[in-house]
């Protein structure tokens, strides 16, 4: 228990808030005192508003997509592909805010808030620098990155327009990631939620307006969707700056703490590189399987994989809602010295995010039908979206467990296996057999959903040997504070 020690030696007694410990178990306007509690009632107090938080950003692209699709099928699949290719570099950012948000909470579990607060601060820094670098080299390199993500045809140059608008005000998804972290690791998701809501409505509202051109304002096309995502970003960063700065608030954002710190930068980094990397396998793993099923079955193949892997966004609300949950919830248990606990959060996170998601498969399956018509009319993009329901909701509850997995190696800083999961999942199962199936065997596109089952089934359970037997070793010399 050596570490245990250094956890709290540079604690500095002055800036414990001493209301912090009345507050244990509340969901107070300042957040949670995670360390100690009923861990099932703690871990569903934070992930139900993630959850909603989630659910309001899928709306977001639902929203997106319904308008877009009255331009034109192409139009469907350019969001979808410039959205894969943002994601590709804006995850190499998200990486700084886990690891932020990690750091951070293990100073909120040890009461040392001033620190928390200096690390809040800086991750707001981190994910500025980290913004305009990507800012800067997506708009230099956008026709690439577009093509590289299966954009052409009549896809291409509504993708190069959507693409090029969001990418310019990149700089305002890597600040809301950022905050998003912030509110999580003091255990305050229901103020994310209604942030989320918030920015969620000014989307739905001037989506149309800025579309079509209703009210004056001249038709934008798809760029008028970009545009209205950006303004939607920037207020929901405004109202959540202001509620940060909220002196009721445990942990506060203030403006002297916008500095470095390069032993905290390095802790930050040491768990934010492999989550960012983790991050990055997703959308470039989406980009090589679309990529894969146009190949074979061109535009329509492209169009409802776009589609199934949008309806698929449902499948993550349980399993970041406990994840995100389970992170908080560790990360402020090792930080004070809990890892009893932590392993039962890891339990209950695993059990509800896989029983939650595999619901929500049943009910995609059963729903089938109507989600795919909101969507597309044509025939064969129909067939084929069906067919992804039908068969790769099934394993909804292996993809959440996945995700438990990653976020739990995360919260006790170790980013690295959750890295090689997802890069199970992806680079050794899911693409290969695509490839081999469609490619050299010349099966149909169900083929191709089916490896995305294998995929998901046999990275969850590689994952929980992993992590079990991690959680039984860990020790406090391995955390990063």
């Amino acid at each position: 228990m050596e570490n245990n020690n250094f956890l709290h030696k540079n604690v500095d007694q002055q800036t414990i808030n001493n209301d912090y410990s009345a507050s244990s178990g509340n969901n107070t306007f300042d957040g949670q005192n995670l360390t100690k509690g009923n861990i099932l009632k703690q871990l569903w107090s934070l992930a139900w508003p993630m959850m909603l938080s989630v659910f309001f950003y899928t709306l977001y692209n639902i929203v997106d997509a319904f308008w877009v699709s009255k331009l034109s099928p192409e139009s469907i699949a350019a969001v979808s592909i410039s959205q894969i290719t943002l994601f590709i570099m804006i995850s190499l950012g998200f990486g700084i805010t886990i690891g932020s948000g990690v750091v951070m909470a293990m100073y909120i579990g040890a009461k040392n808030i001033k620190e928390a607060e200096r690390v809040l601060g800086q991750s707001f820094v981190l994910s500025a620098i980290a913004g305009v670098i990507f800012t800067v080299i997506s708009l230099i390199f956008r026709t690439q990155l577009l093509i590289a993500s299966g954009a052409s045809g009549l896809i291409f140059d509504p993708a190069l327009q959507y693409f090029t608008i969001t990418a310019g005000g990149s700089i305002l998804f890597f600040i809301l990631i950022t905050i998003m972290f912030a509110f999580n690791s003091q255990g305050d998701t229901f103020t994310l939620t209604k942030l989320f809501a918030f920015s969620t409505l000014i989307n739905i509202v001037l989506d149309p307006i800025l579309i079509f051109g209703w009210f004056g304002i001249p038709p934008m096309g798809i760029s008028g969707a970009a545009i209205a995502t950006l303004i939607s970003q920037a207020a929901f960063i405004v109202v959540a700056i202001r509620s940060l700065s909220n002196p009721k608030r445990n942990i506060r954002f203030h403006f002297y703490n916008l500095t470095f710190k390069r032993e905290s930068v390095k802790k930050v980094l040491d768990i934010g590189i492999p989550a960012a990397l983790t991050q990055v396998i997703n959308p470039i793993g989406v980009a090589a399987l679309t990529f894969i099923t146009s190949l074979g079955f061109l535009e329509a193949g492209a169009i409802a994989f776009s589609l199934g892997f949008r309806i698929e966004f449902f499948a993550y609300l349980p399993a970041v809602g406990f994840g995100f949950g389970a992170m908080a919830m560790i990360g402020q248990s090792i930080g004070a010295g809990n890892l009893e606990r932590s392993k039962q959060v890891f339990k209950k996170a695993l059990k509800y995010g896989f029983l939650g998601a595999a619901a929500l498969g049943i009910l995609a399956v059963i729903f089938a039908a109507q989600l795919t018509r909101i969507f597309t009319e044509d025939p064969l993009v129909t067939k084929y979206t069906l067919y992804y329901i039908w068969i790769v909701a099934l394993s909804y509850g292996f993809l959440a467990a996945m995700i438990v997995e990653a976020s739990v190696f995360q919260s006790m800083g170790r980013s690295w296996p959750g890295f090689w999961i997802i890069f199970l999942r992806f680079f050794v199962l899911t693409i290969p057999l695509s490839y081999i199936f469609t490619q050299l065997l010349d099966f149909s596109i169900q083929a191709i959903w089916i490896s995305l089952i294998i995929g998901n089934i046999i990275s969850a359970i590689f994952g929980y040997i992993w992590i079990t037997k991690t959680l039984n070793k860990i020790s406090f010399k391995e955390t990063p504070i």
